[in-house]
């Protein structure tokens, strides 16, 4: 805003000298008419003077005789000199009455300031937290293999073993998953993979009513553990004290036997339970 008032001010003064040197070059013009015209006029009375002091000589001799032709045309002469002293007067008159132009005020635009667009705030998204699901190593008689990359060619980081539980991270190709064990991040054969223990795994066909018998827990200190999968790496149910009574199924993978205790199925070593 002071930008715009002082360009105002620099236009209205601008104007304003234009306006004062017009009218010095007018009352300039007006006063060279008027200084001729005076010089003029005053020739003229001059002259007018000369002739009317003749006059007045001729007349002083001629009081008496009647008025002559070169009297009238004399006082024709001074009222020419009057009409033309008039005339001036008049022309002087209209030289300072002349109007004076007025320059037309530049109109400036009104000054837009661009306004600030501030982009849109982006507030941080929330992160969310990787739910791991675990899964259980099944379908294999010993253990898998943890793999670099999703190929069965790929080099070994490690194996897991029968029953062994392990962090689902991510779905891979080739039929793998990007699994986490022991602290090892690779890729698995999703065919071996569940997330129930149990899966795949049955009583042994060879197993009947008939051939099921009462086992003890012996060859231990304290207890033998029933475990999930028929694997010593498989996840633990309970513990079997020594001595206690189990229901033996069968035989199993492993040298494992598919038993009962406690209200729960589950796979105990073999070489741990006698026939009671």
């Amino acid at each position: 805003m002071e930008n715009i008032v002082m360009k105002r001010k620099g236009v209205i003064v601008a104007l304003f000298c234009l306006l004062l040197m017009l009218c010095m070059n007018a009352c300039s013009d007006g006063v060279t008419i008027d200084v001729r015209d005076r010089q003029s006029t005053r020739e003229k009375k001059r002259a007018d003077r000369d002739e009317e002091e003749e006059e007045d000589e001729e007349d002083e001799e001629d009081d008496e005789a009647p008025p002559t032709e070169s009297r009238k045309k004399k006082k024709k002469k001074t009222a020419k000199t009057t009409e033309i002293e008039t005339t001036e007067e008049s022309i002087i008159i209209e030289t300072y009455s002349q109007p004076q132009e007025t320059l037309p005020q530049e109109t400036l635009p009104p000054t837009t300031q661009p306004q600030e667009t501030l982009p849109p705030a982006t507030q941080p998204q929330p992160t969310q937290a990787q739910v791991l699901t675990t899964l259980y190593v099944v379908n294999c008689r010993e253990s898998i293999t943890l793999r670099t990359s999703p190929s069965t060619s790929a080099s070994e980081i490690r194996q897991i073993p029968l029953g062994a539980a392990v962090s689902f991270m991510e779905n891979a190709s080739n039929g793998f998953y990007k699994v986490a064990y022991m602290g090892n991040t690779g890729y698995a054969l999703a065919s071996y993979l569940s997330e129930s223990p149990y899966d795949h795994y049955t009583v042994p066909a060879t197993t009947a009513a008939d051939d099921s018998f009462t086992g003890i827990v012996v060859n231990c200190k304290q207890s033998i553990t029933l475990r999930r999968v028929p694997s010593t790496s498989g996840a633990e149910i309970l513990q079997i004290p020594l001595g206690s009574l189990v229901t033996v199924y069968g035989r199993a993978d492993n040298g494992f036997y598919y038993v009962y205790y406690g209200g729960y199925d589950g796979y105990a070593l073999a070489s741990y339970i006698d026939p009671y």
